[in-house]
């Protein structure tokens, strides 16, 4: 066996980890059948070279009986801050034979004692009464003496709410957004560079530019109006429902950085550390909101030049203000930066009636456009605007902002513009930096000359979170519904899982839990839903919390909110967890609900489920306990009665009992805490929670909005009202037949139509293709007529709307055009078409078995896994099914070979008796171990 993709907290050797105890893992790789790991040895060294030579002085496992290759904890010599450590590992197979050592991996911490920061948080000041929504520059500079002897160079920064970093007039990364969202008065990231390859001799400058982001955009009125009550030039639309700002979530912006210097003899030298004596000015960012968009001055940019080098004379700058800390600790980012991760040139642009430019981009992003201009000379000064939007005027007049704006009244009453004053260097690009847009159509206005589609480069963005898995089928129109969902789920990948990139950006958590397996089939998560589970923790209410001032609520220090409409504490206790998280603010009547204060259970244990970590489950068990039995306290006999806020949202033409949709989730989550407890040998508590579902489950069948036991139909007979019963496991085994049939029925009254929101979505689909029913969900699919997904690609969707009836709301412009909440056809694509599924936590068992139908005869793909690639390509011709699979090492498969009656099978050519046939078309071969294998029926 060969190792290769060594990674330490599922990251690829990362620098400045905050985890004492990091996880290793690593990906196994052979060419025969059956391999598996038994054992393993894992070397962890001081320098490459005590390494190479084998001599372990941090950490020798020595031989450990370990058939995981994922998840394997750190138990050396206790870590400390900068501690540079580099291992290798090696694995015995179910032979007895070693492995050759893995070639070498390496981590690095970060600054793990308070005391190990010397800088102070820096900025234009706390009462600084200036214009906060243009974007401070800040100068920092250091003397490096000797730099051949400097062996390593690090940049600890954070900057709040956003930051981009340079040393001596280079930017440190491509990475945006920087340092990533939080809870901020709960915690506060911070970034490590290497800053060695941008190091000279003698003088060095670091240069930073703050943006507002999420923290300092609920300081500062948005709409910016003038004294007379008018709009000023600057205003932008604002997320601004109902105001909830717990004590410290947001303030001014602020830098906290240090550069520490470490020579060849081990020494570290604190080169710079921020403070008063940074020099701090106006950068070119002459405008930023995280959601109304940025102003850039490239003339100012021009003059600015060599701002952040340390040739800069940086006339007319003020020193930098000492500042109150963010209330949040510091924290070392673990999870992977956003980055732009798509580009791609204009589809079309013409000119419209009023001289104005439409630009299409050709497909539905979250992200920005970046202007490439040429022979810019005679346009020195000249002001370019850009307003995205996701759709056009009725009279394709130009774009029309209301799907992104809350549906304000029109492009310029509640705006969302970009702009860029043009330099005048003959050649210039330029994108935003602090904020992103979802757009399909982007109009122009002041463009310099005639524009082409050259000039304008799409750019997508999102976190950096692996896509490793792939989908396909003979039905092209499959293949686009996945396109388009996967380009959903790209769009909202951010530091959390947002509902949109345009309206909200928010952290709406039902996504996490109900979406997971969406994702997880594409995408390899594993660093990012940890930082997400750490939100939760942050955002729920604790008694330490029940005990301070729980928001700022005084309209007069946060003009244009409207923060009284409702009690922010209503029903709040500790244990609650809210829909959002991080909790910026709180949504009037739209903040509490089990399948969004859930997800704190069934993220980590589908987490667990995916990826195989129990550690999730431990560090998040008792905020799961704590959720759960707030729950508990709110129920009447074991049922959600008049608590949860949002139920079945999304539905349409439907009225599917909230009290129904809450408590069978309320149930699952206490059937899965219970499942959890047993898996961390908590053994009172496993009882305990299992007492509790079988008290929900008593109290739903006598609750008269759940069950009508004269009809035996669930809530009011609705997809969704027999899909969660089904889903949740509260229907009896005796009454599965039933409830099954009722589901059915219910999906034939719409004639075959989706009707169900966002919660009810993904379990009747999961409902109906667990029990063989996946014909019946491919005809809800394809659907030639609204609503389905077909009719989203027969409209030119590339990216999926908020609502069903998204053409029919707010003045027939509708709502969001970018939301993954209605993603829940990726999981059945992937789990039940495609039809891989985990059986065992990790894989390490897992089921094969791909769907075909007279339309779609061959069906080919992979998923992710810890133990690496499952792949499948099934096709059927001429009577005959070809199927090939791919088992990784360590895992054992269920494998079904789509089979007919009179038919023979074969395995790599020869004959194959050892299966049993299912009944419902298919043979089953049990224990199939990894490798690769040739089946074929004929």
């Amino acid at each position: 066996m060969k190792l290769t993709r060594l990674l330490t907290q599922n990251l690829d050797n990362p620098i400045g980890l905050g985890c004492t105890k990091p996880c290793f893992c690593y990906t196994l790789q052979s060419e025969e059948r059956g391999s598996r790991q038994t054992a393993c040895q894992i070397l962890a060294a001081s320098s490459p070279e005590l390494l190479e030579e084998g001599r372990a002085d941090l950490w020798d496992s020595g031989k450990m009986q370990e058939e995981r290759n994922y998840a394997i904890p750190y138990e050396g010599a206790p870590l400390v801050s900068r501690q540079e450590v580099f291992w290798k590992a090696r694995v015995w197979d179910e032979k007895g034979n070693v492995s050759p050592w893995s070639g070498p991996a390496s981590f690095e911490m970060g600054l793990l004692e308070e005391k190990d920061w010397k800088a102070a948080w820096i900025g234009q000041g706390d009462d600084f009464t200036g214009d906060k929504s243009a974007a401070p520059a800040i100068v920092g500079r250091f003397t490096v003496k000797a730099r051949g002897r400097v062996k390593k160079a690090r940049l600890y920064i954070s900057g709040l709410g956003l930051f981009t970093a340079g040393v001596n007039g280079k930017p440190l990364s491509e990475n945006l957004f920087e340092p990533g969202e939080s809870e901020f008065n709960r915690r506060v990231y911070y970034v490590t560079y290497d800053i060695l390859p941008f190091l000279q001799e003698g003088e060095n400058a670091v240069g930073v530019v703050l943006g507002n982001g999420q923290y300092v955009n609920f300081a500062v009125d948005p709409v910016m109006k003038k004294g007379d009550g008018t709009l000023s030039e600057k205003h932008r639309y604002q997320k601004d429902d109902t105001i909830f700002l717990k004590d410290g979530i947001c303030g001014n912006k602020k830098l906290l950085a240090q550069v520490e210097l470490t020579m060849e003899d081990g020494a570290v030298v604190i080169a710079a550390a921020s403070s008063e004596a940074w020099k701090t000015g106006e950068s070119p960012v002459t405008f930023q909101n995280w959601y109304g968009g940025e102003d850039y001055d490239g003339v100012k940019a021009l003059q600015m030049k060599g701002w952040d080098t340390p040739e800069a004379e940086l006339k007319g700058w003020g020193n930098a203000a000492v500042m109150e800390p963010p209330k949040g600790k510091l924290a070392a980012r673990e999870f992977l930066p956003i980055r732009i991760w798509e580009r791609w040139t204009a589809a079309s642009v013409v000119r419209l009636p009023d001289g104005n430019w439409l630009v299409d981009m050709g497909k539905n992003s979250a992200g920005f456009v970046c202007l490439r201009l040429e022979n810019t000379r005679p346009f020195a000064g000249q002001k370019i605007e850009l307003y995205p939007g996701e759709v056009l005027k009725a009279d394709g007049s130009g774009v029309d902002q209301a799907s992104c704006t809350q549906s304000c009244d029109t492009l310029y009453q509640c705006r969302v513009m970009d702009s860029y004053v043009v330099a005048g260097t003959g050649s210039e690009q330029w994108h935003p930096h602090f904020c992103y847009h979802g757009f399909q159509y982007v109009e122009v206005a002041g463009f310099p000359g005639i524009p082409t589609v050259e000039n304008f480069e799409g750019c997508a963005v999102r976190l950096m979170n692996e896509k490793h898995s792939d989908f396909e089928t003979d039905q092209e129109i499959l293949n686009a519904v996945n396109r388009m969902t996967d380009r959903s789920i790209e769009s909202n990948m951010m530091c959390s899982f947002t509902d949109c990139p345009q309206i909200e950006k928010l952290g709406w958590l039902e996504t996490t839990q109900l979406m997971f397996s969406s994702m997880a089939a594409g995408y390899d998560i594993r660093s990012w839903i940890p930082k997400i589970m750490d939100d939760m923790q942050d955002a729920q209410v604790t008694e330490e919390l029940l005990g301070e001032a729980p928001m700022k609520n005084d309209p007069e220090s946060y003009p244009g909110f409207a923060v009284d409409r409702f009690d922010n504490r209503e029903t709040e206790e500790a244990g609650f967890v809210p829909g959002i998280a991080p909790e910026y603010f709180r949504i009037g009547r739209l903040f509490k609900d089990p399948n969004w204060g859930g997800a704190c259970v069934m993220t980590p244990w589908y987490y667990y489920m995916e990826y195989g970590d129990e550690g999730i489950l431990r560090k998040n068990f008792g905020m799961m306990r704590g959720y759960v039995d707030h729950l508990e306290r709110q129920s009447v006999n074991g049922v959600l009665k008049g608590y949860a806020h949002m139920g079945e949202w999304g539905q349409l033409n439907e009225e599917t009992p909230t009290t129904l949709v809450a408590t069978c989730a309320f149930y699952l989550q206490a059937v899965t805490l219970s499942r959890i407890a047993g898996i961390l040998e908590e053994t009172k508590l496993q009882e305990r929670y299992r007492n509790l579902a079988e008290r929900i489950r008593s109290g739903f069948y006598e609750d008269g909005e759940c069950w009508r036991p004269e009809e035996e139909s669930y809530g009011n007979g609705s997809q969704a009202s027999f899909g969660c019963a089904l889903f949740s496991g509260i229907v009896p085994q005796e009454k599965e037949e039933a409830a099954l049939r009722g589901l059915m029925a219910a999906v034939t009254a719409r004639g075959d139509h989706l009707s169900s929101g966002e919660v009810g979505l993904k379990q009747v689909f999961h409902a109906l293709a667990s029990r063989g029913e996946n014909d019946t969900v491919y005809r809800m699919v394809m659907n030639p007529t609204a609503p389905s997904y077909r009719h989203h690609v027969d409209q030119g969707l590339t990216t999926l709307p908020e609502f069903w009836n998204y053409t029919e709301l707010w003045n027939g412009l509708g709502r969001s055009r970018n939301h993954a909440m209605m993603g829940h056809v990726k999981e059945w694509l992937c789990r039940f078409v495609l039809g891989i599924t985990p059986v065992e936590p990790g894989y390490g068992r897992v089921r094969i078995r791909p769907w075909l139908n007279e339309e779609i005869s061959r069906v080919k793909g992979s998923v992710f896994t810890v133990r690496g690639k499952v792949k499948v390509e099934c096709s059927r011709r001429d009577g005959q099914v070809l199927m090939v699979t791919v088992i990784p090492v360590g895992a054992k498969a269920e494998v079904f070979v789509p089979f007919e009656e009179g038919k023979r099978c074969f395995l790599d050519g020869e004959e194959f008796h050892d299966f049993v046939k299912t009944g419902d078309g298919y043979i089953r071969i049990d224990g199939v171990p990894s490798g690769r294998y040739e089946w074929s029926v004929r």
